[in-house]
């Protein structure tokens, strides 16, 4: 592998290439002193789609792209549970030890409904030698379903599959993709968080929690949240200085309904794109509706979905 060369893989479909180059652009902006391989997996991709990513990855930032179009034999016998918003490429996390050359021993897989807010040279540097992928906690993490569902301790917590820095010789030697697939034939009907599930229960044991700010989540901005109690003072404490900024959950920012403090952030960068301008077209109701919530906020009537001091809606 290279000296000096950041790795990082996506997965995507024709739908999300716009976010793929929008989160690119803020990991570019905020890191311009990095050299990228950006590895781009998809079933197949359309040659316009092909030449937006191109012409903004080597054209714009002088980065390297590679596109693998793998076709879909890879996800037979892969599902996406009930209706969800979620693309069934998801699923190419798993395979990303054989879809990427053998000579990439690690990765830093982005989800693309995220922001990259910061210098990543800190976690691209984090020494995963004895651990099979290092990952931050999820905001779900303090339900107790998920080790019910996927059969193990509740201590190990639970893991957010959006941004995982994956060590690819560990996954080889125990021939992760092999033991997963094997896995999802076996539990699919458990599955209700797709492959971020297969990934917890086979490496929830072979993991390194990182700080929370290389993955902060819309659960972890709520009034009311889901992870585990003890692990909110050092939640507080990263999310002071969020590095990434990852849109979690069925409201985009590039979605009407949205109410992400963050929303803007997306939008910063969105207008640095060929799509600078683009806004999501806001019904006349629902803007009554958020003035109505507003006041209701003002007149302590109601409380907002988010915490307050961390509001910087847009």
């Amino acid at each position: 592998m290279e000296k000096g060369i950041i790795h990082v893989a996506c997965n995507i479909d024709a739908s999300y290439v716009k976010y793929c180059v929008v989160m690119l652009t803020s990991l570019f902006e905020n890191n311009a002193d990095s050299s990228f391989h950006i590895h781009v997996i998809a079933s197949e991709l359309p040659d316009d789609s092909k030449k937006i990513l191109h012409d903004w990855i080597e054209g714009r930032y002088h980065q390297t792209l590679f596109v693998y179009e793998t076709g879909n034999a890879l996800l037979e016998g892969c599902s996406i549970y009930g209706e969800s918003h979620i693309s069934l490429a998801t699923y190419y996390r798993i395979f990303l030890e054989s879809i990427l050359p053998r000579s990439i021993n690690k990765v830093l897989y982005l989800d693309c409904d995220l922001i990259v807010n910061g210098s990543i040279k800190e976690l691209w540097s984090t020494d995963i030698t004895d651990y099979a992928a290092g990952c931050v906690e999820d905001m779900w993490s303090g339900k107790p379903d998920n080790y019910e569902r996927l059969h193990y301790a509740s201590s190990f917590s639970y893991f957010n599959a959006g941004v995982l820095l994956v060590n690819l010789e560990y996954w080889r030697n125990i021939q992760f993709q092999k033991v997963a697939e094997k896995y999802i034939s076996e539990h699919m009907s458990e599955l209700v968080f797709n492959d971020q599930d297969v990934l917890n229960a086979l490496l929830h044991d072979k993991k390194l929690f990182l700080p929370f700010r290389y993955n902060v989540q819309d659960g972890f901005l709520r009034r009311k949240r889901r992870i585990r109690p003890e692990a909110i003072p050092d939640l507080e404490k990263e999310l002071l200085h969020p590095v990434i900024v990852h849109y979690t959950g069925g409201k985009k920012p590039w979605q009407y309904k949205s109410q992400h403090p963050y929303k803007g952030l997306y939008f910063h960068y969105l207008d640095m794109t060929p799509w600078k301008g683009e806004r999501p077209d806001v019904p006349f109701l629902y803007k009554v509706k958020r003035m109505v919530d507003r006041l209701l906020y003002a007149l302590q009537l109601a409380k907002p979905k988010y915490r307050k001091y961390l509001c910087n809606e847009i």
